[in-house]
């Protein structure tokens, strides 16, 4: 997805939206943060700007029986919003280099059994298809992946030798998962489904597969 930084989006300029969906990448209870963002921007009806990101197709409430908060995940929609780029578009032969690498990372991740996760599933889709389309303003990925272990210990250990530090348990714990994003964020607007979690929304979309584990 390509947008101005005059743009607005559901109502935001364009650059709030984009960092307001950023923290709801792969769900996650980040109220708190989401409000100081908003009211930091001027924003003060921030139940409003919520039910606007809903009603566009951004963010959506997930189905969790917790009714003592409120938890938002991105969709596929908001995922494009959150890698969004406000730079320069970069020629095909640029991208065809780029995804050739990211596909070689996918393949090396996987054959590493210390890994947490796996590389389920790559697909592109988007403009990337069409040969006509050069330069490309970003590179779609569908990024599928799955739990080789759902021990928290594992996870635990793994994240402690990686010698990153968290804030809180929840970062760590996540933290598997943001690993397998594609390290060049630019030009790759990358869309992940955990275990398969809403790939519906791009399940009928033509794609190229890349990979398949």
């Amino acid at each position: 997805m390509r947008i101005a930084k005059s743009d607005t989006v559901a109502g935001l300029p364009a650059p709030v939206a984009r960092d307001l969906v950023r923290l709801y990448r792969g769900g996650t209870f980040a109220q708190e943060t989401a409000d100081t963002l908003l009211r930091r921007n001027g924003v003060e009806d921030t139940d409003a700007v919520f039910a606007r990101m809903e009603t566009a197709g951004y963010l959506v409430k997930p189905a969790f029986d917790d009714p003592g908060y409120v938890w938002w995940e991105a969709t596929t929609l908001g995922n494009a919003l959150a890698m969004a780029s406000f730079g320069k578009p970069i020629t095909r032969s640029t991208a065809d280099r780029l995804v050739a690498g990211l596909l070689e990372r996918a393949r090396m991740y996987n054959a590493d059994p210390g890994m947490p996760l796996f590389v389920e599933r790559l697909r592109i889709f988007g403009s990337y298809l069409d040969p006509t389309v050069d330069p490309l303003g970003d590179v779609d990925v569908e990024l599928s992946f799955g739990m080789r272990t759902r021990d928290h210990q594992k996870i635990s250990a793994y994240v402690r030798a990686s010698g990153r530090t968290f804030d809180s348990f929840m970062e760590e714990l996540f933290w598997p998962q943001k690993e397998t994003e594609p390290k060049a964020q630019k030009p790759f607007d990358s869309h992940q489904y955990h275990d398969g979690k809403h790939r519906q929304h791009h399940e009928q979309s033509p794609a190229r597969l890349l990979h398949r584990r």
